[in-house]
């Protein structure tokens, strides 16, 4: 390791001082315009521990610092200059690309040797590797086969035609190129695949950010059984259920104002055996509904959900699932299954 910084002897005077040569008896100062990298006292403590090296045949005018493997991440330091030797080329790229996809080739892919490099330096086994523009996802494919976690992020179709193909060829062993022989890759592991849902604001014609129209009912729904606790699972026979959080225990959303007759009518058809957890934008009672909770929609969701309908009416749990659209933004998690 350098054993002198950037500093000239003006900037850093207590990193200007004598060096005895301990071989040759000499005394060694460092360049006024590049001193010693630490001080006399941490500089004495480095040669009592015998972490001073003078070359080869310990004659060298300027000593260099001992680092061992046991100190140094997985036995490797960073370096200011990779060659291709140690991170391989566009070139080792091209063909991993071309062995996994065959003439589907995607445009700028990076070589898995100097990613495999990277998180030599960077990571240990189980450590986390974010890649938040994962383009044919070598980083995922890397750090699954060197032992690390991953999470992964892309926009664009590629997410479908190379990212999840590559990463189940990774997972079920068929990914022999890139780094795989080094490592010893066999297959094994999973990862889970999110599509994250459009971007909750959006700019209006003033430029004013407002809540996003494509947001609806179903998805206020499904919001409120997330914080509540419930598993969204909509019935397609009762109207009222949106969730559960057990067999018998049901939630249900709804932005009308419920009167007096329309909660007996739930509390009817809910039944005895049963419980609901009713949130509305408002209610008036008159009586006890021992089968049911109600509650107001929290103001704060409710007023991130409101986009000027007169109503969305109390059957909202049939409303068809909105298209994936392109552009959406996907998400990868390695995971237990695919």
């Amino acid at each position: 390791m350098d054993y002198t910084c950037r500093y000239s002897a003006e900037e850093r005077p207590n990193l200007f001082y004598p060096i005895r040569q301990p071989n040759t008896g000499e005394e060694i100062w460092p360049k006024r315009t590049r001193v010693w990298a630490m001080s006399r006292e941490v500089h004495e403590t480095k040669e009592h521990e015998g972490r001073i090296w003078w070359g080869a045949k310990g004659t060298n005018s300027v000593p260099a610092l001992k680092n061992f493997f046991s100190e140094i991440n997985q036995g490797m330091m960073p370096m200011s200059l990779w060659k291709h030797t140690l991170a391989g080329h566009n070139q080792d790229a091209m063909k991993e690309m071309m062995a996994l996809f065959g003439d589907d080739v995607f445009s700028t892919p990076k070589p898995e040797q100097l990613i495999q490099t990277v998180l030599h330096v960077a990571t240990q086994p189980g450590d986390l590797a974010l890649d938040s523009f994962a383009g044919s996802g070598t980083t995922g494919a890397v750090a699954h086969k060197m032992g690390r976690r991953w999470i992964m992020v892309e926009l664009g179709e590629h997410c479908h035609t190379h990212i999840i193909p590559r990463l189940q060829k990774v997972i079920d062993g068929e990914d022999k190129g890139g780094i795989s022989e080094a490592v010893n890759w066999q297959g094994g592991g999973g990862f889970r695949y999110y599509k994250l849902a459009p971007s909750l604001l959006r700019q209006d014609a003033y430029g004013q950010w407002v809540i996003n129209k494509e947001y609806n009912a179903e998805m206020l729904a499904q919001a409120l059984c997330k914080l509540e606790g419930f598993t969204y699972a909509p019935s397609d026979s009762h109207y009222w259920m949106h969730g559960n959080s057990t067999e018998r225990d049901y939630i249900y959303v709804t932005t009308a104002n419920l009167n007096h007759e329309q909660l007996q009518q739930l509390s009817d058809e809910v039944g005895a055996e049963r419980s609901l957890l009713v949130l509305c934008t408002a209610f008036r009672g008159r009586g006890e509904y021992p089968n049911l909770t109600v509650k107001k929609i929290p103001k704060q969701v409710l007023s991130r959900c409101e986009w000027g309908h007169d109503d969305y009416s109390l059957q909202i749990e049939n409303l068809p699932k909105a298209p994936a659209k392109p552009g959406q933004r996907g998400l990868f998690d390695q995971g237990d299954t695919k």
